[in-house]
């Protein structure tokens, strides 16, 4: 056994601490003490070295050598017993600060925390925990480290520009503010492990950094704990937001069941336009009411029938189907979890309201039938059925809030401007529901970063406003419902529209295309500015759904953009009372 191995024996059956039980003295305190006596002891012994050069060198200089046995004898004790005692001592110090040493490298190892530390030019030093082995996944003495933590491209070259303002002096930003931009963790190959990286510096006397340490520490199970936490509020706030918004999640269900009934009906490739776009804008919805897992599956399904792979339409109708199936399962799964909360005949039951707005509009086409008043029938629906319109995008606004959130971004609560008609939100369910894919836009390719909005001279926190009104129609005399949704955010670059565009359509009308009128090609299926298709966004078709509820409603809807200053949608949609389409049944 080496003598390491043997050290570390010891430590285990008495555990290592930072005092010495024989003197009490913190160990790091003696080591330095150990040291000095093995400085003191080196002084002693050229000392002695001095001596006797001094007493060889009489005759160069002219002097008679020592010739007198006395003295001879004198310089010969004092040498030999000089030489002893020194010997003792440095051994005695040697032994000391040799087990001390072993001891914190034993204490330090037991931490179970990667220790490194690198210089200006990134380079690593030769001390480092044993943990580095496990944790950092290799040896980083000699390395850079850059390398040690698997850094590359982009993130490589904002590491290596961070370090070099970090060691320039006289810089504006302290250390604590500098390393807050450096990796707080490190991609381990087991995907499970979460290792968390923290930042020290090590100054000069004179205040100067001369290194900087990295502490690297399993963060695994904090990480599942904090994981499990996550998942009892995300469940907590998926109740809570059900029960609020009773009457959406009621809405979302349908569409569910909607999309499982389609998915059994022989739909060719190229007809399956409209269900693949209710299938993205249930996405969204699943995730604004927290169901996960739902969401999930979702963006996994819509994978599954965009393949390439897929050749004909007997395979795409199989996919389909088997999609649905998935669907259905999974739906279940989440009622069935839920279902001690909101009670296991929570569809069923419908709206739950003091009157339904099935008597409420009833009782409206039964007045038409009777050829009662048409302004008593007015009033009625907007004092009864019609609601301000700005409640009806608390929906937004939440999930505004939600993706901000998940994404590290700062957004303000949304800022509501206009005269806030009243609306019938029945009519407009389908337009609410595609505007999440606003929402969603908003925040993944709108909004910038915090620190990106602070040095273009923004606020911190995005501002988006909503502005509703009602403008006159000189089509038909009538009134038009303007909202218009904006955003202060990166605006849209014309200049990638125009590149998505000549990969998916090199010879279209858009070559022709000025600026403004490029930017409205995001509404066209396929067309997105995103460089990657995420569960958020990417796909081009979240645009393209809520334009096409807004010309079934027989609106219009604009985008205006300026880079890097923001983006406006201004939607039109005619404006009424009328409820919404369906059959007079008895009113008692």
């Amino acid at each position: 056994m080496s003598k390491r191995e043997k050290s570390q024996a010891a430590s285990a059956s008495s555990p290592p601490s930072l005092l010495d039980s024989s003197g009490g003295k913190a160990v790091l305190v003696e080591a330095s003490q150990h040291t000095n006596i093995l400085l003191l002891s080196l002084f002693g012994v050229a000392s002695i070295v001095a001596l006797l050069l001094a007493a060889l060198a009489l005759p160069v200089f002219g002097a008679g050598p020592v010739v007198s046995k006395v003295a001879y004898a004198v310089v010969v004790f004092a040498t030999v017993v000089g030489v002893c005692v020194l010997s003792v001592i440095n051994i005695k110090a040697h032994r000391h600060a040799t087990v001390q040493a072993l001891q914190t490298e034993v204490l330090l190892n037991s931490l179970g925390q990667g220790y490194l530390s690198f210089d200006l030019k990134g380079l690593c030093g030769p001390v480092y925990s044993e943990a580095c082995l496990d944790l950092l996944e290799t040896v980083p003495a000699g390395r850079n480290i850059v390398d040690v933590l698997h850094l590359t491209g982009e993130q490589k070259t904002d590491f290596e520009g961070w370090i070099e303002m970090l060691f320039m002096p006289n810089h504006a930003l302290g250390f604590d503010d500098i390393v807050r931009f450096l990796p707080q963790n490190y991609t381990h190959s087991n995907v499970a492990r979460r290792v968390g990286i923290i930042y020290r510096p090590v100054y000069d006397k004179d205040k100067k950094l001369i290194s900087i340490i990295v502490i690297a520490t399993d963060r695994t199970e904090e990480a599942e704990a904090e994981a499990r936490m996550r998942g009892q509020q995300t469940f907590v706030s998926m109740v809570s937001r059900i029960f609020r918004e009773r009457s959406q999640f009621m809405v979302t269900l349908t569409h569910l069941r909607r999309f499982v009934e389609d998915s059994k009906l022989a739909i060719k490739r190229e007809e399956a336009a409209s269900i693949l776009r209710m299938l993205h804008t249930l996405k969204a919805s699943a995730k604004h009411f927290y169901l996960m897992n739902l969401d999930k599956r979702i963006h996994k399904l819509e994978s599954d029938l965009r393949n390439p792979s897929i050749q004909s339409d007997e395979d795409f109708q199989r996919r389909l189907k088997k999609c649905g199936e998935e669907l259905d399962g999974e739906l279940n799964a989440v009622l069935a979890e839920i279902g001690e909360f909101i009670g296991q005949d929570f569809e069923g039951r419908g709206h739950l309201r003091e009157i339904s707005d099935d008597v409420v509009f009833d009782f409206a086409r039964l007045m038409r039938a009777r050829k009662i008043d048409a302004d008593l029938i007015h009033q009625y629906l907007l004092n009864i059925a019609a609601v301000p319109v700005n409640e009806t995008f608390r929906q937004f606004d939440r999930e505004l809030q939600d993706l901000a959130i998940v994404l590290g971004k700062k957004v303000k609560p949304v800022l509501y401007t206009g005269t806030n008609p009243r609306v019938l939100p029945q009519t407009l369910e389908n337009f609410l529901l595609s505007s999440m894919h606003i929402c969603r836009n908003i925040i993944d390719h709108g909004i910038e970063p915090a620190v990106t909005r602070l040095a273009r001279g923004k606020d911190p926190a995005g501002l988006i406003m909503i502005h509703t009104d009602l403008i006159d129609n000189p089509a038909t005399g009538g009134k038009i419902l303007q909202i218009i949704i904006s955003d202060d955010g990166n605006g849209i670059d014309p200049a990638l529209v125009r590149k998505k565009l000549t990969q998916t359509d090199p010879e279209g009308g858009w070559r022709y295309d000025n600026d403004e009128q490029v930017i409205q090609r995001i509404l066209q299926w396929g067309v997105s500015t995103s460089a990657d298709i995420n569960e958020l966004s990417g796909r081009g078709v979240g645009m393209e759904a809520i334009d096409r509820e807004v010309n079934l409603l027989g609106g219009t809807i604009k985008v205006y953009s300026e880079l890097y200053k923001g983006t406006r949608f201004d939607i039109r949609i005619p404006y009424n009372l009328d409820p919404p389409q369906g059959s007079l049944r008895a009113v008692s």
